[in-house]
């Protein structure tokens, strides 16, 4: 018998945080886009998308989410599944990404903190050039199979970054 994934805690802490990033995704595009979730397996399976975001103009933004625990939040990192199973080498979403945008948030009270969205168009072609750097890590919890690669906010280029919460520590001179 397989799992209903709707009682999943994941899927239950995602229905719950879409509120908020669809918040974050006005303040950043505009208060007339469409926010679509319409869980196209095609488009989730092959290339990862989780979000369409329509503009006023009636173009497409592709985007994926990571909705995170609070409990999570002092990392301050986006994490991508680097391999959905980390036993068999089957590869994750770090290869297949067919997105423009990548949110990732660590729910708070009422919202994400921190919270980033990134252009990821730039994040790949930054991380290419070896400009972001990423670690690999395995999944620990005893239930996940996939490995991931992560990065902290606070190292992303700021050209990368169409809005966030971080607060980036000062640089001293």
């Amino acid at each position: 018998m397989s799992k209903d994934f709707n009682v999943d805690p994941r899927k239950i802490q995602e229905l719950r945080c879409r509120p908020y990033a669809d918040t974050i995704y006005r303040r950043a595009f505009g208060e007339t886009i469409e926010i679509i979730r319409d869980s196209d397996l095609v488009l989730d399976k092959e290339f990862a998308i989780d979000v369409r975001i329509k503009l006023a103009n009636g173009m497409n933004l592709f985007g994926q989410e990571k909705f995170l625990s609070k409990k999570y939040a002092s990392f301050a990192s986006v994490t991508v599944e680097y391999y959905q199973n980390q036993f068999t080498k089957e590869r994750g979403d770090w290869f297949r990404l067919g997105v423009q945008l990548y949110f990732v948030g660590y729910e708070a009270d009422e919202g994400f903190r921190p919270f980033v969205l990134l252009d990821w168009a730039r994040v790949t072609i930054d991380s290419c050039r070896d400009v972001i750097h990423w670690i690999h890590n395995t999944n620990n919890d005893g239930r996940a199979r996939a490995s991931f690669a992560y990065t902290p906010i606070r190292d992303l280029p700021s050209d990368c970054i169409i809005i966030t919460n971080y607060e980036f520590p000062e640089v001293a001179e």
